[in-house]
């Protein structure tokens, strides 16, 4: 997917491969001059100028560099050094112990689940020596009215250790809590489906507190059981931290893998990429209509395709539900869909772009997002790709975000109002809010994360 000049092309060129081993790899060309010449997501494969480059590559979280001097055709295998870190136990990964030691509960190995729902949930950690804080994390799973189901709690004998369990459960959303080996806590929507098994993977060891959605923690779907050797996992893994990132590099390709996978959280991971794209299509093409962007310039080789999107909800809808709340933020985004024809989430999505759309397509509908829906989730963190929230139990703590947004809401209604602009906040919310109000609410909405109906229920002075 080469994107040369047209100056360049018309010097005398040798051709440049690159094996990437990925189809969501990122690689870079630069010249000597420090100048983007050329990028492609896979392999490489393009005419070059003889000369002096470096050839740069991102996979997931790794990455890698090479300088080569290009004076015939060359090949270039960068495979081996874009190993991604992950917490999923995946086989050939260098980061993760070898698969013989990996304990699957009841040594289901790959089992086929049938007419039931299944949750894994797995930990694995390396305690740091000498640090007498430190305790392994500890997983629970609670039923959406905060019920305890079950709990993983890790034997904290030993480096570098695992625990997993298997429960069975009704069919619906729950919620994961995780506890890290400093206590701070974080939690998220799980779904169990009837013939599936629900994977949770956490992972802890040092590093950056911004990487526990990034590398920290992953959620797979399977209906045969957890598989380390399931080749597709390791896509499926790409291409979570590459929605973690929002990298751009959903191409036709990416398009046809979502289309055929049976894996849902590839298709889920790889439509947010595919929007992603549009956006970035979008971006671009106004950039080079305003003279912004050179009509030559490198640019991101994206491609959506709206019709192969409708496809992949499609699938979704079939294969998750249509109530599912990913799958329903998803649909917002299909070609001519009524927000009116979609089912109100009865618990949040999973996916941190998935709550971003619903929190859009409340202001259009706003039963779309419950008001109970979104109160779990005040203390949004900011992990990503997933959609993770501070679990909070003291109702004076939520009081004190609530009573933030009235006064943000009372602020901007003031100022709408005021012949004088500004005014200090007051609780006090007009009698009857003009129509223009209803921009402010908007926008406070997409800020706060908040959904429409707490917003308008705020508004007319009702309490959460």
């Amino acid at each position: 997917m080469s994107q040369l000049s047209s100056r360049e092309r018309q010097l005398s060129t040798v051709r440049l491969v690159v094996t990437a081993g990925s189809p969501l790899a990122e690689i870079f060309i630069i010249d000597q001059d420090f100048a983007l010449v050329d990028r492609s997501v896979g392999d490489f494969n393009a005419e070059l100028p003889a000369g002096v480059y470096k050839v740069k590559a991102k996979l997931a979280d790794a990455a890698t560099e090479r300088l080569i001097l290009l004076q015939d055709d060359a090949t270039l295998d960068i495979s081996r050094d874009l190993i991604v870190r992950s917490a999923v136990p995946l086989a050939e990964a260098s980061t993760n112990r070898p698969l013989d030691s990996l304990q699957v509960p009841e040594d289901r190995g790959a089992s086929r689940v049938d007419n039931r729902a299944e949750i894994l949930m797995m930990t694995r950690s390396d305690t740091i020596a000498g640090d007498t804080s430190a305790r392994p994390p500890r997983i629970s799973l609670l039923s959406t009215d905060g019920k305890r189901i079950a709990s993983l709690e890790p034997n904290s004998l030993g480096l570098d250790h695992q625990s997993s369990t298997i429960i069975q459960v009704d069919p619906g959303p729950y919620f994961a809590r995780r506890e890290d080996r400093f206590g701070d806590a974080a939690e998220q929507c799980l779904y169990a489906l009837n013939g599936w098994q629900t994977q949770l993977f956490t992972s802890e060891e040092p590093g950056e507190e911004d990487e526990i959605g990034r590398i920290r923690v992953s959620v797979l779907m399977s209906r045969d059981g957890f598989d380390p050797s399931d080749p597709e996992l390791h896509t499926v893994e790409e291409a979570r931290t590459a929605l973690a990132e929002e990298r751009k590099i959903a191409t036709a390709e990416l398009g046809q893998l979502c289309e055929t996978t049976e894996n849902p959280m590839l298709a889920l991971f790889g439509a947010h990429l595919m929007l992603i794209a549009r956006d970035t299509e979008l971006r671009e093409s106004e950039q080079r209509e305003t003279g912004r962007l050179d009509r030559d310039a490198v640019t991101a080789p994206v491609q959506f395709d709206q019709t192969s999107f409708d496809r992949i909800v499609d699938r979704l809808s079939v294969a998750l539900g249509p109530e599912h709340a990913d799958v329903v933020a998803l649909a917002t985004q299909r070609t001519n869909q009524s927000l009116d024809a979609l089912h109100p989430i009865s618990a949040p999505p999973m996916l941190w772009r998935s709550w971003i759309l619903l929190i859009a397509a409340s202001n259009e509908v706003p039963r779309l997002v419950p008001i109970h829906t979104w109160q779990r989730t005040l203390h949004v963190l900011p992990l990503r790709p997933f959609f993770l929230w501070a679990p909070v139990d003291e109702p004076r703590i939520n009081d004190s975000l609530k009573q933030s947004i009235v006064t943000s809401i009372s602020a901007n209604a003031r100022a709408a109002h005021s012949p004088h602009g500004p005014t200090a906040p007051s609780l006090a919310w007009p009698q009857e809010p003009a129509k223009s109000d209803d921009e402010d609410r908007r926008r406070l909405s997409a800020q706060l994360l908040v959904p429409r109906a707490a917003i308008d229920e705020l508004a007319s002075g009702g309490s959460l």
